[in-house]
């Protein structure tokens, strides 16, 4: 019984270890550090146009942020991404071939002078 209770502790400890059971690499933290309220999230593997999925379930208010987790089933490292402002009226933005592979964090900046939109990552 005690070798069995071995084997049982090192199964779990394998499979928890195991890359399926840890979290996907391509989840990503967006930070509203715009000034202005975003009513649309989205992410798309690029080529694909449907923007049907939103991540918010309202509108994400400047100093605001939140935690987008991927489904396994999605493939690849390299994603677009949109934003639809809160405020009608203003265009969204769309940016394209972002490796979320290799970030954690997608703080979003709005500059009034030049009027630009921004992604930093980290």
């Amino acid at each position: 019984m005690k070798g069995l209770f071995v084997v049982f502790a090192i199964l779990v400890a394998t499979l928890g270890a195991s890359p399926s059971f840890a979290a996907d690499q391509r989840n990503v933290t967006v930070v509203n550090g715009t000034g202005y309220g975003i009513k649309f999230l989205g992410f798309n593997n690029p080529g694909d146009n449907d923007w049907s999925e939103n991540e918010l379930g309202g509108v994400l208010a400047n100093g605001g942020n939140i935690y987008v987790k991927f489904n396994t089933s999605d493939k690849g490292c390299k994603w677009n991404f949109k934003i639809e402002w809160a405020d009608p009226g203003y265009p969204g933005v769309l940016w394209q071939n972002i490796d979320l592979c290799s970030i954690d964090e997608i703080t979003l900046k709005y500059d009034r002078d030049t009027d630009k939109t921004t992604a930093i990552v980290k």
